[in-house]
């Protein structure tokens, strides 16, 4: 019996020492919020994209040419009437004295600008000497104003493609000047390159009153029609 009791009470003991009180964490501080991570913002890296030529705007070759003036020439044509007959007369009168450049591009669509051609007005021949002088002196005054000058300023009616050695034919507007005065005038153009030589003629017609110009008339013998037909017939050679 003394041993049981003593049992017990061990048993009491251990139970009491399995049963030790927790401690009680410490109270911990509130935590410190933390700071968001500013992230700087990534550079995309531009890239250049070269772009491939368009075939129809790359730049063409452009050729340029000399009028020769041995081959070439201009001239006028007018209608003369003769009042008492009641007959007209066509009166021609020509020069080889023209002088001139132009360019030319075939690539692609044919273009070409004439950058400046001059004629010497005062070498004007025609049939009759009176007529020459008195076109010098009296109407064209070309000892004064010596020259006719053209610079074109643009060409229409041009062929979409051009074939070597073959005719092209366009009109060309431009400026001309006669008699002191300059007038917007439109050439019609037929021309054939062919190596190193362009050949080919020019057409158009004046009004001598747009330029300044009284149409003759010699006491009511002869009158001379307003209307001028001008003919220019050229070779050039490259430059």
């Amino acid at each position: 019996m003394k041993w049981f009791l003593y049992g017990v009470m061990i048993l009491v003991l251990v139970g009491c020492a399995g049963q030790a009180a927790v401690p009680t964490p410490a109270p911990q501080a509130p935590a410190t919020p933390t700071a968001l991570a500013i992230v700087e913002p990534t550079v995309l890296a531009t890239v250049e994209v070269q772009a491939t030529p368009d075939a129809s705007i790359m730049p063409v070759t452009v050729r340029q040419f000399v009028i020769d003036a041995t081959q070439s020439s201009a001239q006028y044509a007018v209608n003369e009437v003769f009042l008492r007959e009641d007959r007209p007369y066509r009166a021609v009168g020509t020069t080889n004295t023209v002088s001139g450049e132009f360019v030319v591009a075939t690539e692609g669509v044919p273009a070409g600008k004439v950058t400046k051609i001059q004629i010497d007005l005062r070498t004007l021949q025609s049939d009759s000497g009176r007529r020459d002088n008195a076109i010098r002196e009296r109407w064209l005054e070309s000892n004064t104003y010596p020259y006719a000058e053209f610079v074109s300023t643009n060409a229409l009616n041009l062929p979409e493609s051009y074939q070597p050695g073959s005719q092209v034919s366009f009109n060309l507007v431009g400026d001309m000047t006669i008699h002191g005065v300059t007038k917007s005038v439109e050439w019609l153009v037929d021309g054939t390159l062919t190596g190193d030589t362009v050949q080919g003629q020019a057409t158009t017609t004046i009004k001598m009153s747009d330029f300044g110009i009284t149409a003759p008339n010699i006491a009511n013998m002869i009158k001379v029609e307003d209307d001028v037909e001008l003919l220019v017939q050229f070779v050039a050679t490259a430059k």
